[in-house]
């Protein structure tokens, strides 16, 4: 089972809420989980009120105080820069001496924003960039929206944001992510990563354009070299690597070993019942946004009590019940992707289906 923040504090030392303040958004991107989904109309009609959302960071600051460990909120939408009052609940949050970041899109991010956001003490600003231009306007369903991209870009650069990108995979855009990645790197980005596609919302009609396990392998490998050349190039962009199946990679070439069948600690890997929630704008809670199942619900619990005594999400917690992952002398460092598994088998503890561990032929 996962060690996790228990009630005496001991366990992480870091905690992340991504909170999505609003469903409203400019934006119907082809593969957002948000739109299709069960609980996108009851997140529009239900949006918490200012001062449900200030009680809310009260409880979380509660919550950090009493496990004696730092925390962060990820304030998103839909748009974040949406929500009534936004810079006001920003505000609070920082009163609380927590970290705030923005996952947001860059179609109200202008200079003079930004520079509100820096005055906050805003740490980071997340865009996406889904292809270069012709690729990521159709999946935004709107043409000029990389160009926009970039300007946000330049914006979060010229106020001092560090800049972040992501990137969602899928065969759609797969022939241009190396292009992305030395995009970035020209465009003076912070930080760099990207995630697969996982078929929910609007990605569940989006389903066969999921990457094989033999595909996905062989990108991985390309990218490893992209980022080795760029780096030893000098470049400023940090390559995150917050995609699990890094960590097959990683063993077989070699990098990292396994840990005795008797260790007990989950090292990285998927942080489902480890340091993370979500919150929706209605205030239903998930153990992550990718795995639309709920665990609780804000104001109406607690986050201790959520995080803590929740059936749904103690049962997330027992990895060692995972159909694939359980039997794996990497189960303490990777885990796959439970939202992945379940977009596809309905089951979060069935495998991942883009593993290639024991697929034939898989590297070759």
């Amino acid at each position: 089972m996962i060690e996790v923040i228990s009630e005496e504090g001991h366990g992480s030392h870091y905690f992340t809420l991504q909170w999505h303040l609003t469903a409203k958004c400019d934006q119907h991107c082809k593969h957002c989980y948000m739109y299709d989904s069960p609980t996108y109309e009851q997140e529009v009609r239900n949006e918490l009120k200012y001062e449900t959302c200030l009680n809310i960071i009260d409880d979380f600051s509660n919550a950090i105080d009493h496990w004696g460990i730092s925390g962060r909120i990820n304030f998103t939408g839909g748009d974040p820069l949406l929500k009534e009052r936004v810079f006001d609940i920003i505000e609070y949050a920082r009163r609380k001496s927590i970290a705030v970041g923005i996952l947001g899109n860059p179609n109200h991010l202008d200079y003079k924003t930004a520079k509100k956001l820096k005055d906050l003490g805003v740490i980071r600003y997340q865009i996406s960039i889904d292809g270069m231009e012709e690729t990521h306007d159709s999946l935004r369903r709107k043409k000029g929206a990389f160009e926009d991209a970039i300007r946000a870009i330049n914006v979060l650069n010229d106020v001092g944001i560090p800049s972040v990108v992501m990137f969602t995979l899928s065969k759609i855009n797969a022939n241009e992510l190396i292009d992305v990645i030395r995009l970035v790197a020209k465009e003076g980005v912070s930080i760099f990563d990207f995630a697969r596609m996982v078929p929910i919302g609007s990605s569940m009609k989006l389903k066969e354009q999921m990457l094989s396990p033999q595909e996905y392998r062989a990108l991985l490998l390309r990218v490893l070299e992209e980022y080795k050349r760029l780096q030893e190039n000098g470049t400023k962009t940090h390559y995150g690597r917050k995609e699990n199946l890094w960590t097959l990679l990683y063993h077989e070439l070699g990098l990292i070993k396994p840990l005795p069948k008797d260790k007990e600690t989950i090292y990285p890997g998927c942080a489902i019942g480890c340091s993370i929630l979500t919150i929706l704008a209605d205030g239903t809670v998930l153990a992550c946004r990718r795995l639309p199942l709920a665990i609780g619900n804000v104001p109406n619990q607690s986050i201790r009590e959520i995080f803590i005594h929740s059936k749904e999400h103690n049962r997330m917690r027992q990895v060692e019940g995972m159909k694939k992952c359980g039997r794996c002398e990497l189960l303490q460092f990777c885990r796959g992707c439970p939202a992945v598994a379940y977009g596809v088998h309905g089951d979060y503890m069935a495998e991942d289906p883009q593993c290639w561990k024991g697929v034939q032929d898989a590297s070759h």
